[in-house]
């Protein structure tokens, strides 16, 4: 099975390609810059388990023609701690939509917040919604259209994983997960974990068309 991924150079992306790595899976990887993603710590990929290749996802034709032969779509694209207005979730979330169809490709894993969900109670508190929400406005602004193309979107196999704060701590695999909104109590989850859920869904079906959160 080959892995088409996005955001390989992200903190959260190179988590995923690592455990993708690790799990065996063959995996294209898309990259505006292919010199800034090492590969010195992936020495499975000196097999020809890792193709790296330069683009970009407001590429769209291109997008379509990179897709070929592969079988599932992971997107971990982000903007890191930027709050300059973006489109990188819903435009290039439509780009990846139409490239997939373009291929027959149904799996989609992508990545959002757990913060975005305004009537989550468990994230309804003084310090997120005055402090962090704010400072973050126009990110999550631009996920939520994601979402809500997602929500309108039948014929893609979908998970969108929704992660509470992340931080660069070692993989655990004592996680919690919940439909939706936050498991109780859960404020943070590492990017080696959340890399590890994503990966799980490539083979499971227990999450199709649903947005689970993860925190310990």
């Amino acid at each position: 099975m080959k892995v088409f991924l996005l955001g390989a150079t992200g903190s959260t992306g190179y988590e995923v390609l690592k455990q993708l790595v690790q799990d065996g899976y063959a995996v294209k990887a898309l990259v505006r810059d292919p010199t800034s993603l090492s590969l010195s710590e992936l020495e499975q990929s000196q097999n020809g388990q890792i193709e790296v290749i330069q683009g970009g996802i407001f590429e769209p034709e291109k997008l379509k023609a990179h897709l070929e032969g592969c079988d599932v779509v992971i997107s971990a694209l982000g903007t890191g701690r930027d709050n300059r207005y973006t489109e990188v979730y819903s435009e290039g979330g439509r780009n990846i939509l139409a490239a997939m169809r373009a291929n027959g490709i149904k799996r989609l894993i992508t990545v959002t917040s757990g913060l975005i969900d305004m009537s989550d109670p468990g994230t309804d508190n003084f310090f997120l919604n005055r402090i962090i929400r704010p400072n973050f406005n126009k990110v999550y602004y631009d996920q939520t259209r994601w979402e809500t193309i997602l929500d309108d979107t039948n014929d893609i196999d979908w998970t969108c994983v929704r992660p509470t704060y992340l931080t660069n701590k070692s993989f655990t695999g004592k996680y919690r997960v919940k439909d939706q909104h936050c498991p109780e109590g859960g404020r943070k989850i590492s990017r080696a974990d959340l890399a590890h859920f994503m990966v799980q869904q490539i083979d499971s079906g227990e999450f199709i068309r649903r947005k689970p959160v993860l925190a310990y």
